[in-house]
């Protein structure tokens, strides 16, 4: 099966290696190249011609909306998935008129991000093994790649999508010598029982990683960072 080359574009640092993260652990994805201005994009689609660009809006040097519009005028074989804090609904009117695949906004919990990205792999199998298209195709194919998100089923007990996005955000600004469930839980909002659990979620996905800390009295501590490309 193809291998779907994937170009994040995306201004912050640490959210880009996020997605990094979180497409390497979808089977047949690879990220061939992360971009953190709206310029070096351009030259990377032109170069590298991604199958899909995961694009921010918000860029210092422009919109992510006139890049899609650019990527559109040029006829690229490159479709695009919107990633973006922008909850107004003309951003998300212009991404629909840009022909995005989807719309996900942050922060980003991965169920949400991998259900996408295995609509999208499902879609291009289909579409590439057809020559042409009768109403049944069209329907199948809008019906089943274009329909509402699920909901957050793949989650296991106890972790609400919506508590995990906080955590992976609030994870996404520790310094890197780590942060301790307690420190964690008293930024987040909530006990360090509950803060613990999700933070060691997090860590068997595969997003942050836990050392131990020790310290010159009582027991070892557990220290959560976000993980890096090695």
């Amino acid at each position: 099966m193809d291998t779907v080359r994937t170009l994040i574009v995306e201004d912050d640092v640490k959210i880009a290696e996020i997605q990094r993260i979180f497409t390497e652990k979808i089977a047949h994805y690879t990220v061939v190249g992360i971009a953190h201005t709206l310029a070096e994009a351009e030259e990377m689609i032109e170069v590298l011609e991604p199958d899909l660009v995961l694009l921010d809006i918000f860029f210092p040097d422009g919109n992510g909306i006139d890049l899609l519009l650019k990527i559109r005028a040029t006829r690229k074989k490159t479709d695009v998935v919107l990633i973006t804090a922008a909850k107004e609904v003309e951003f998300f009117q212009a991404g629909l008129r840009g022909g995005v695949f989807d719309y996900i906004l942050k922060p980003l919990v991965f169920s949400r991000f991998s259900a996408t990205l295995e609509k999208y792999r499902t879609y291009r199998n289909k579409i590439k093994n057809i020559d042409t298209v009768d109403q049944h195709d069209v329907d199948r194919l809008f019906g089943k790649s274009r329909k509402s998100a699920p909901q957050q089923t793949e989650l296991p007990k106890g972790i609400d999508p919506i508590t995990l996005g906080k955590v992976t955000e609030m994870i996404t600004g520790v310094a890197p010598d780590g942060i301790s469930a307690e420190k964690a839980a008293a930024m987040i909002g909530v006990s360090r029982t509950t803060s613990r659990r999700y933070l060691e979620y997090l860590v068997s996905s595969g997003l942050v990683t836990a050392d131990l800390f020790y310290g010159t009295l009582g027991r070892p501590e557990r220290l959560y960072r976000l993980k890096t490309a090695s």
